[in-house]
């Protein structure tokens, strides 16, 4: 056998293996895909976590929780700046708007795989919503209507949204 039919018989392995087997983009797409059925937010789940190319060459749920909740908790420092410069821009609601970014800070702290190994990452993780939702109680109790304070809760309500489908799709 001549060395030009070794290289076409090569070629033609080769040619065999990358069509039928997955590349790492598609099984990572296909294990967002997975996740994001835990999500309240399919579509979005999906948008967020495969804008990460981090998320797209991760090859376990695990890898896809841990890059979630490190976006999650990006947007949750982001977050609690955000309402930082807003008290300063609103004095007269600055009280609660620094209320919101303490919120927002505090929830840094529960979005993390501590509790994997209890079975309560999950419910830690959630405790950042109730700070979510804390944040809102003040806004509302205090007569806060501000529309930019409301859409960057709902920002961060989504990048959440899919962090939380991550992690239960972990536990699950």
């Amino acid at each position: 056998m001549g060395s030009k039919n070794r290289i076409m018989i090569f070629a033609a392995i080769v040619l065999h293996l990358f069509l039928h087997f997955p590349s790492q983009t598609e099984a990572g797409a296909e294990l967002v895909s997975k996740v994001c059925k835990q999500s309240q937010d399919y579509q979005s789940c999906v948008q967020i976590l495969t804008s990460h190319p981090q998320t797209l060459s991760a090859s376990e749920k695990k890898a896809i929780a841990e890059k979630a909740l490190a976006l999650a908790r990006k947007e949750s420092v982001d977050t609690s700046d955000f309402f930082t410069v807003l008290a300063h821009t609103h004095p007269a609601s600055k009280t609660v708007l620094e209320q919101c970014a303490s919120y927002f800070k505090e929830a840094v702290t529960f979005l993390n795989l501590k509790g994997l190994k209890g079975g309560t990452a999950s419910l830690d993780v959630h405790y950042a919503l109730d700070d979510a939702e804390s944040c809102e109680s003040a806004l509302s109790s205090g007569h806060v209507h501000i529309d930019s304070a409301t859409a960057r809760i709902q920002k961060w309500k989504t990048v959440y949204r899919a962090a939380e489908a991550a992690v239960i799709a972990l536990e699950n």
